[in-house]
């Protein structure tokens, strides 16, 4: 018998083949007993509808197994709001919060970008302006040159976290504009930022359990984490209790979206606080939004086998490890990382030679305000 994760044990193949056939063969006996003489089964019809059993019961058996199976390993879990997946998940979220606060969708990065052109001259909203490798962005509003410079903001075209652009970043006029030069560049230092993927079901999960764990209190830490986990891109939150005095509320926030190690940009940093200040959500407190210090782990290790497959799904786990496990001011046993990546799927054997691991060690960080976060993940 093969065992669930949920505890549940389904019949295997083998059990299902032999149910069957034995129901096969009964029928089979009970036709040659009520068959009309005239039309009744001879030798040669039985010997080869017998024949013809296993094969009929093997068949069917496969099939009851994969029913039960996904009974059992899909349609089971989604009746549990933190093992639901997809269009189920959705579901749980629509049940435990308001529309606006439910499946995050992908964010556009907006910004400004700085030309050069003839005083006076009017770049009108629309006009579009690509990067080197193909991303477009638009101008949002009307810019008109002053004193030989031109400031417009611009958004995305295509929203998502690949919509980022750093300081500096060149971006060109997809076609002239009389008395505009061509070349722009995203304004220091935050670029064109605050892009966001759509939410992922773990980074859905994590926020719905965050709000299960916690019910409304009208303002306590638990609160502020779940309004910032509201927010376009942001992935992880923690609520901090009077961080700087009596009067003052406080939230830690990461992005895990945005290029290693995860930390907010300034733009999503100050959406958070005006997300939280609305009215209709944060007391009036002197409110703190902290983008933690990282004390970045960077591994380096081998594998066996040293497969693709198997470095990809190493990476992947040792994301989802600290994903799950680090959270400001904490700690992390040095024997996760292992265990992380001997639950890999096909892992046979690894090593890991950096960070240094020693036997009932425990990673820490030294304040409130720091966090484990996972840098490189280098392959030898």
């Amino acid at each position: 018998m093969s065992s669930s994760p949920l505890g549940t044990a389904i019949p295997s193949i083998n059990d299902l083949q032999q149910n069957v056939a034995r129901l096969l063969q009964q029928q089979l006996l009970a036709s040659q007993q009520t068959a009309s003489p005239s039309i009744g089964l001879g030798v040669n019809d039985l010997d080869l509808a017998r024949s013809n059993i296993k094969a009929l019961a093997f068949v069917k058996a496969v099939g009851l197994h994969g029913a039960y199976r996904y009974l059992r390993d899909f349609i089971a879990r989604q009746a549990i709001p933190i093992k639901s997946s997809g269009e189920f998940l959705d579901g749980w979220l629509a049940t435990y919060f308001e529309e606006s606060q439910r499946r995050k969708g992908a964010a556009a990065a907006t910004g400004l970008a700085n030309g050069t052109g003839v005083t006076a001259t009017l770049l009108e909203a629309g006009t579009l302006m690509q990067t080197s490798d193909g991303r477009q962005y638009k101008v949002s509003a009307d810019a008109v040159v002053v004193a030989g410079v031109v400031t417009p903001s611009v958004v995305a075209l295509v929203a998502g976290a690949a919509s980022n652009l750093s300081g500096g970043t060149v971006l060109t006029l997809v076609s002239p504009v009389a008395g505009i030069d061509s070349n722009f560049v995203a304004a220091m230092p935050n670029g064109v930022s605050n892009g966001a993927d759509a939410e992922t079901d773990t980074q859905a999960i994590y926020r719905l359990q965050q709000r299960l764990s916690n019910e409304p209190m009208g303002g306590c830490p638990a609160d502020y984490a779940r309004w910032a986990l509201q927010v376009a891109g942001i992935t992880r939150a923690w609520g901090l209790r009077n961080p700087a005095g009596a009067t003052s509320a406080g939230v830690i926030i990461m992005a895990d979206g945005n290029v290693s190690p995860g930390l907010p940009t300034a733009g999503q940093r100050q959406a958070v606080l005006d997300y939280i200040r609305d009215p209709k959500r944060g007391p009036p407190d002197e409110l703190f939004v902290i983008i933690p210090t990282p004390v970045v782990h960077n591994y380096t290790l081998s594998i066996s086998p040293d497969t693709k497959a198997t470095r990809d799904a190493t990476v992947l786990a040792l994301q989802d490890l600290y994903f799950r496990e680090a959270v400001p001011g904490g700690s992390m046993p040095h024997s996760h990382p292992k265990e992380a990546i001997s639950g890999v799927v096909g892992e046979y054997n690894h090593s890991i030679s950096a960070p240094a691991l020693t036997e009932g060690g425990v990673f820490t960080v030294g304040t409130y305000s720091s966090l484990l976060v996972l840098g490189t993940v280098t392959f030898v």
